[in-house]
């Protein structure tokens, strides 16, 4: 793990590989190691910058709401600073969001953009979902990983999972990251709608159909508005990366390349 400071604030990342650069933005509750599965099973030749919210990682906590767009800049300033003027970019979940937002505001510097599990408007069922992870975590994020996995993940998996599910439950819980209360804020009055139609890079969308927090009309909404965007439909719930990081490995390699 690496720091850096940029306007004030101390940045943490991750920089892993050779080859092409990427830019990975992890997702909420997460650090930067949210994308190391993806990246093992990933055969394509790529540098992984792995880009950490405020209060995830060495990434310092926030002291305000957190603004997406001064993330997306802070990512775009730290990839630059990596001496990478243009990148692929990838984000999960709230990261997801990131990338589309980046590839947005910053079309210049997006060769491609790939997004899992994201979504451009919060709905009022996500709204109450996030605030009820907020709720749990602040009671005892053990609890929290326990909700988490048992409706983040298929059946399938949790059959995999069920006798060993209690030392899952602690190491998973133990991942949670100080700054999730702020990033679910975050999450709640996500709307980046109006930037979809600005993305010109070319644009994969993977999503999970059995997605319970991030239903999968939101990945074909992102997919039908965004510019010839490929859209690719996953049998997975939205802890995807921990059930196919083959399959996400394989569309990624062939989206960049």
């Amino acid at each position: 793990m690496s720091s850096w400071i940029n306007s004030g604030r101390t940045i943490g990342y991750s920089s892993e590989g050779t080859g092409a650069p990427i830019l990975a933005f992890h997702g909420t509750t997460q650090a930067a190691n949210a994308w190391a599965q993806v990246q093992q099973a990933c055969e394509a030749s790529l540098q992984w910058v792995t880009f950490e919210f405020p209060g995830s990682g060495e990434s310092d906590m926030p002291t305000d709401p957190i603004d997406l767009d001064v993330e997306v800049s802070h990512a775009v300033a730290l990839m630059n600073h990596l001496g990478h003027q243009r990148f692929h970019v990838v984000g999960y979940s709230l990261g997801a969001v990131a990338a589309l937002q980046c590839a947005a505001l910053f079309q210049d510097s997006v060769i491609t953009v790939t997004s899992l599990c994201g979504w451009s408007q919060s709905d009022a069922r996500m709204k109450v979902t996030f605030d009820l992870w907020r709720r749990l975590i602040a009671i005892d994020p053990e609890l929290f990983m326990r909700y988490a996995l048992a409706d983040g993940y298929t059946v399938a998996a949790l059959e995999v999972l069920e006798p060993m599910l209690d030392a899952v439950v602690g190491m998973a819980a133990a991942t949670v990251q100080p700054g999730s209360d702020a990033q679910l804020e975050l999450d709640i009055r996500i709307d980046i709608e109006k930037s979809l139609g600005r993305i010109t890079a070319p644009c994969l969308v993977i999503g999970g159909i059995e997605d319970r927090w991030v239903d999968i009309s939101k990945s074909r909404h992102i997919a039908a508005t965004v510019p010839g965007a490929t859209l690719v439909e996953l049998p997975a719930g939205h802890l995807v990366i921990g059930e196919l990081a083959g399959e996400i490995a394989s569309a990624l390699a062939a989206h960049v390349s």
